[in-house]
């Protein structure tokens, strides 16, 4: 790795729990509900609820899930502490899980990039968990440095081992880790060094992107495809982006050629970072506005006074449990009612959702919800989700968290 410091903290220092190091399974999970047909169908989680653990397991340990009778099922790691307590590797009771198949299954994670991804992309997911058969592992590339992310005791107790996998794929500049139990959820800087903000590509667009004190790995990579499209439609337009975060709708919107953009988010340093990416891509600052502020309270109090014809709509995520899921679904359709309100007969509204327990249907209602209450009808014209470097199991509706509209507002009927 090149620009690494001489000591590299996560370099052969690590062990794994003594019963884990084996990857055939020395121990079970057994289910206590009959839910094997959708673990073998693909479903890589099972919940506190339909299974038993073994005595003293330890988090990242390696167990075959057996079903009610007995049976094998999958064989995966366990998480004794959390609600969700198993994620299955595979289904192959002749495969062990080791680091021998996360290396496999991470240059496996890189060949479908090299093949899906053209070479003017340098900021995308390499790894993104359970849709690479990796499960507590997301990881971004931006250029020659690794911002990873993980999840669960799970991802406590596999972060060596994913490191040193990653390691092996190529020289980083950098790796950056967060985890919700690791300072805090703040980004540490495990290996090399970060300078500044890194400059990716997407396409025609350029973007800073600071992955030590930015939001998820730094960037919101997923949404790149769904930035084509703003870009594609936003000619002539005058577009307001909430929860605009460091501007990059803003930026394909105004290199669409959008008349005037509106970034607004309640973080005062990224719209610092906002302003510093229109610069980036040679786009005055005359005619556009950056606003720190709420953006609830932006459309309550000051978008009346301005009319755009696009609005769009990326919060961060409502739902942070299945228990609030109905209080964040009122928060949905308020959010988007008022972003209808403030838009004339004719014009767009991009809606965006990134909650794994929010699928495609339920959104597609907040967003009908919504219209009723703004008095508004909408004309949907494309419901998409996260690019193609962030698959999912088929069977695994949760890892298609990201849902985005593009609808057409219409006088109610």
């Amino acid at each position: 790795m090149t620009g690494r410091s001489p000591r590299h903290p996560l370099r052969g220092g690590g062990r794994a729990p003594a019963r884990s190091a084996v990857g055939g399974a020395t121990r079970y999970a057994k289910l206590t509900k009959d839910i094997a047909a959708s673990v073998r169908l693909g479903h890589p989680w099972v919940f506190a609820d339909a299974i038993e653990l073994p005595r003293d397991c330890l988090a990242g340990e390696v167990c075959d899930l057996i079903g009610v009778s007995g049976e094998f099922v999958a064989r995966g790691v366990v998480d004794p502490t959390r609600h969700l307590r198993f994620r299955a590797w595979t289904r192959d009771r002749a495969q062990a899980v080791d680091e021998s198949l996360l290396a496999r299954r991470l240059r496996e994670a890189l060949a479908l990039r090299g093949e899906l991804l053209s070479p003017d992309i340098t900021a995308y997911r390499l790894c993104h968990g359970e849709g690479d058969g990796i499960p507590g592992l997301h990881a971004d590339v931006y250029g020659a440095v690794l911002s990873l992310r993980t999840d669960g005791g799970v991802g406590l107790a596999w972060r060596e081992r994913f490191v040193r996998g990653l390691d092996s794929l190529r020289g980083w500049d950098a790796i950056v880790h967060r985890h919700p139990e690791v300072m805090d959820g703040a980004a540490e800087v495990i290996a090399g060094a970060v300078p500044g903000t890194l400059r990716v590509q997407e396409g025609e667009r350029s973007y800073w992107v600071d992955v030590v004190h930015g939001q998820k790995t730094g960037f919101f990579c997923d949404q790149r495809d769904n930035r084509d499209l703003i870009q594609k439609v936003a000619a002539g337009r005058r577009v307001l982006n909430l929860f605009s975060y460091t501007g990059g709708f803003s930026v394909a919107a105004a290199l669409g050629g959008a008349s005037r953009v509106v970034s607004v988010d309640i973080a005062g340093p990224a719209i610092a970072l906002a302003r510093d990416n229109f610069r980036l891509n040679d786009i005055p600052d005359q005619g556009h506005g950056f606003v720190v502020g709420d953006a609830f309270a932006y459309l309550e109090a000051e978008a009346a006074s301005e009319a755009f014809d696009l609005v769009i709509v990326d919060p961060p995520s409502f739902v942070s449990s299945r228990q609030k899921k109905a209080q964040a679904l009122r928060a949905y359709t308020r959010l988007n009612a008022l972003a209808m309100r403030a838009l004339p007969a004719g014009a767009w509204l991009a809606s965006a959702s990134c909650s794994s327990h929010i699928h495609t249907p339920d959104f597609l209602r907040i967003l009908a919800d919504a219209a009723v209450e703004a008095e508004r009808s909408l004309r949907v014209t494309h419901v998409l989700g996260p690019g193609a470097d962030h698959p999912t199991p088929a069977a695994f509706p949760e890892g298609r968290y990201l849902q985005f509209v593009l609808a057409q507002v219409t006088p109610g009927r």
